[in-house]
């Protein structure tokens, strides 16, 4: 794993991951979690490494090592804009080389985002959604949500908590690793950046998030694990309805929220071979029809 500066200006900072590989057969740009950090991947991209797949990704904006009030993760078209500029690193490191976005639970939500919003979206060759935040297990009740809307333009940056008191909530423990005692792992996530994502999460299942076309034809794998006790499974099965066109779905059985370390009975190695061959795949069909 490498670390770069992604991008940088007077007020931010976005600090970049690279696991390069020479002549790959395609490049994977990840877009991690609410709370997490992008070397948290480090075990799947390794993996993916030896499959001829590169891999690059980013910490979102007050995530990681990227500048920020933790958990402020916004405006969200600075956020897609953030996006470009991996689909850029990715295109200036490897060119002409295939281009696959991947995004995991907040992560999913702002790569669904990207799907249909991305200024770049029609650059990737596909695109594959980890365990999407569209709904969470735990709902918020409607007069919380009213009050917390009201805070997010009141009080736009003001920290709710998000934390997790048991890692074997995400997967396996042992390919989870130490999340609670990472010391870039955090809790909080801002008012703004909340409702932001809940509204992308309620028109994504209602389908009637806007699209700019670009990236319409263009396929995409979406997963996620039955024992998910974070992100609510319901959502996905209805955004993959309201894509059925286009999108291939998994519902891993016994995995929990994070599936590529699966849960009780599985480190998750059967969907990091899954979302390898998936791209393997894809990017021989792309080759075959030039």
């Amino acid at each position: 794993m490498e670390n770069f500066e992604l991008y940088s200006n007077n007020d931010l900072r976005i600090e970049g991951y690279r696991w390069p590989v020479e002549d790959p057969v395609c490049v994977m740009c990840i877009i991690h979690g609410v709370g997490e950090h992008a070397g948290r991947y480090d075990r799947m991209a390794g993996k993916l490494n030896s499959k001829g797949i590169a891999v690059l990704s980013m910490d979102l904006r007050g995530h990681g090592l990227t500048s920020g009030k933790r958990g402020h993760c916004t405006p969200r078209r600075s956020v897609l804009a953030d996006v470009d500029r991996l689909v850029r690193q990715a295109q200036s490191d490897y060119p002409d080389v295939p281009i696959v976005v991947y995004g995991h639970s907040m992560g999913g939500n702002i790569g669904l985002d990207y799907v249909n919003r991305g200024n770049l979206n029609d650059v990737p060759v596909g695109f594959i959604i980890s365990a999407p935040w569209i709904r969470l297990v735990k709902r918020i009740p409607a007069p919380l949500y009213a009050i917390v809307k009201i805070l997010s333009k009141v009080s736009p940056k003001l920290q709710i908590n998000t934390s997790i008191d048991d890692e074997s909530l995400l997967g396996n423990k042992e390919s989870v690793g130490p999340y609670l005692d990472d010391p870039l792992v955090h809790p909080k996530l801002t008012t703004i950046s909340a409702i932001e994502a809940f509204e992308v999460g309620k028109k994504l299942e209602d389908g009637t998030l806007e699209s700019n076309g670009g990236s319409d034809g263009k396929p995409l794998l979406l997963m996620h694990g039955t024992e998910d006790r974070i992100c609510d499974i319901e959502g996905s099965r209805k955004v993959a309805g309201n894509m059925k066109d286009r999108c291939e779905y998994i519902e891993w059985e016994g995995l929990c929220h994070e599936i590529h370390n699966g849960g009780s009975e599985s480190n998750g190695d059967e969907v990091i071979e899954k979302i390898g061959q998936w791209i393997i795949d894809l990017c021989a069909g792309q080759a075959g029809d030039k």
